[in-house]
């Protein structure tokens, strides 16, 4: 099951994924980041991934489409402290080249 939290801290929209994603939570993830998009147009998102436990390919790419979207309107998007496994399989994937990667909040 997934959780999102999402925060406003200054001109940066903070969501905080949590549990796992993979098929139906990909799409609702999607959705709901998509909504917050449409809600936050002038804010740049950062995605807390500490909690975080599990991301399939399906959500790899609804991160990949999350990015896209921003970067066309000139915002961006930042990963922040992906736990070891997920990092392994943004590095597999090669994400960790087209996504920023940060290991704390602060950093973003």
């Amino acid at each position: 099951m997934m959780t999102l939290e999402k925060t406003l801290k200054g001109n940066k929209l903070i969501i905080k994924l949590g549990g796992r994603i993979g098929g139906e939570s990909s799409i609702s993830m999607y959705r709901e980041i998509k909504s917050l998009l449409d809600d936050y147009k002038d804010e740049n998102v950062v995605l807390e991934f500490s909690k975080l436990e599990f991301i399939d390919s399906s959500g790899l790419g609804s991160l990949v489409a999350v990015n896209s979207t921003l970067l066309k309107q000139g915002r961006s998007l930042t990963i922040v402290a992906p736990p070891e496994n997920l990092m392994e399989l943004l590095k597999i994937t090669n994400l960790d080249k087209i996504l920023r990667i940060v290991s704390n909040i602060n950093d973003a």
